[in-house]
């Protein structure tokens, strides 16, 4: 790590093998749950999630974004700098606690008419109210992972996540296990076990934050720097006008998002689907296929996080090129993940499906969503930069475009065509958002048809040619152990080849990460 200077790549770095760690521990994770909630429970189990997301953008992901932006872009003095920063995140921490505290209240004891109004699903209740638990302490850790995110330092926001995944899974799992508790008991501990994960993580960013505080005090007690005034009613205002524009456009979004979630149930019992068997698939769509289709886009996720404060930085500077080259390189690679995860997931997404989780329908899923990876890793890098940029009310009218053609499909088309209409929308959104995203980022990106599309695209035919005829022409393993083990040799034979071919080809340079 020391010997990559880019701090942005550094944190993309740390971020990645954090969000890796947690998400194959999550995997496992799900199976679990899976095997322990049973299909419908998780369903209702997911069902909490549009809540959670709905509360989170208005105390804590605004904010997060709004401490993370400004601390970039405070340039000059060191020692009037980190007085500043501090001031930035006291005054991000008092609206989050004081938003976070009082939804708490409201959604513990509106928990029912939420249930039945809001999710359709009365069975949510119960777990609502364990859920809300868990509102401050997750502000916290967004207002301090805003403030290192700010400072470029991804080691703390980075350890936070596998804390938080950690104490999450080993709590829940050891509950479960030993109340051998399953079905509506289990999937109250799946929800507390959240709370205990939150409230661990936010103890170790508070411990973090207080060590960092404790180091900047005393580097500017040995550098004798004059204090300068701070204007804390110009960063109140500043902050809280940002965080305020910022949280608006991601809680319509995250409504958006919430009413699609909640839709897909109530779309299919309209196609034919009994309850149960809406809540199955619903569960098994969003609590097993998407999820692994997220799962590669830790690398984009994380160089998005670290791209927002780098743009914000850059834009400050009045740095055109720097903007230009992050564009550039970071639209290239999230393009090559994503040729590369879609490939993948084409040749072996049923068989993912079938081994590891046991359902042939999570495998039709998994396979039929394969092609939004490089739509859907790309739009995650670029919807950053133009935060980055200050543009947030274009990225909220271009996802608002976006989720409302899936809302069209749920409507409209799910009742007469079922869940594969959703699965056409959602790929037809994702790509209507991501070439409008490009439209506007157009004049920062030095296209290269060559490096961006013919070489990697015509690799991956050939690799994934040659290796599916290999692997069909293989005897059947004994067992499913033997079979997921050969997926997962196969996987990383063509990723590895891959890379090489595409580094001796010039397409990826190790400059870039430099």
């Amino acid at each position: 790590m020391k010997k990559i200077r880019n701090k942005l790549i550094q944190g993309t770095l740390l971020l990645t093998i954090a969000g890796f760690s947690t998400r194959l521990i999550g995997f496992i994770y799900r199976i679990f749950l899976a095997d322990t909630l049973g299909s419908r429970i998780l369903g209702i189990y997911q069902l909490v999630f549009p809540v959670y997301g709905i509360c989170f953008t208005i105390y804590g992901a605004g904010i997060q974004t709004a401490i993370s932006q400004l601390i970039a872009s405070n340039v000059g003095n060191p020692g009037h700098k980190t007085r500043k920063d501090l001031a930035i995140l006291k005054w991000g921490l008092f609206a989050s606690l004081s938003l976070s505290l009082s939804l708490t209240a409201l959604i513990y004891f509106f928990a029912e008419p939420i249930s039945v109004y809001f999710l359709l699903e009365e069975s949510c209740s119960p777990y609502l109210k364990v859920l809300c638990l868990l509102f401050p302490f997750c502000g916290t850790s967004a207002c301090i992972n805003g403030y290192f995110y700010g400072k470029k330092e991804a080691k703390v926001p980075a350890v936070t996540q596998i804390v938080e995944q950690l104490v999450r899974v080993a709590a829940t799992v050891f509950l479960c296990l030993s109340l051998s508790a399953t079905g509506a008991v289990g999937c109250k501990i799946a929800v507390f076990g959240l709370v205990l994960g939150e409230m661990a993580s936010c103890f170790y960013n508070c411990f973090h934050l207080y060590l960092d505080i404790r180091s900047c005090t005393k580097k500017r007690a040995s550098a004798h720097v004059t204090p300068l005034t701070i204007q804390n009613n110009k960063i109140a205002t500043s902050l809280l006008f940002l965080a305020f524009t910022l949280t608006t456009t991601k809680l319509v979004i995250s409504i958006l998002h919430s009413v699609e979630a909640v839709f897909i149930p109530a779309a299919l019992k309209q196609f034919g689907c009994t309850p149960q068997d809406a809540l199955s698939i619903y569960g098994i769509l969003s609590g097993i296929a998407l999820p692994f289709i997220l799962f590669p886009s830790t690398v984009t996720n994380s160089f998005a996080v670290m791209l927002l404060p780098a743009i914000a930085q850059a834009q400050a500077e009045r740095s055109n090129e720097k903007i230009k080259s992050y564009v550039t390189i970071s639209g290239k690679y999230s393009l090559i993940i994503g040729y590369l995860f879609t490939c993948l997931f084409l040749l072996f997404g049923k068989e993912f499906g079938t081994f590891l989780f046991h359902s042939v329908d999570a495998g039709n899923y998994i396979y039929a969503l394969s092609w939004l990876c490089p739509f859907l890793y790309l739009s995650t890098t670029l919807t950053s930069i133009i935060n980055g940029l200050g543009k947030t009310q274009l990225t909220f009218l271009i996802t608002a475009v976006s989720l409302f053609i899936k809302i069209y499909f749920l409507i409209f088309l799910v009742p007469r065509f079922g869940i594969h209409a959703y699965l056409a929308g959602s790929l037809i959104s994702q790509i209507v958002m991501t070439l409008l995203q490009l439209a506007y980022l157009n004049k920062y990106i030095n296209w290269s048809v060559k490096n961006f599309f013919v070489i990697p695209g015509t690799c991956l035919f050939l690799l994934a040619f040659l290796c599916k005829k290999v692997y069909l022409i293989l005897p059947p393993a004994p067992n499913n152990h033997i079979t997921i083990l050969v997926i997962g040799g196969f996987c990383l034979l063509i990723c590895l080849l891959y890379v090489f071919i595409l580094e001796r080809l010039h397409c990826i340079n190790r400059k870039d990460i430099s």
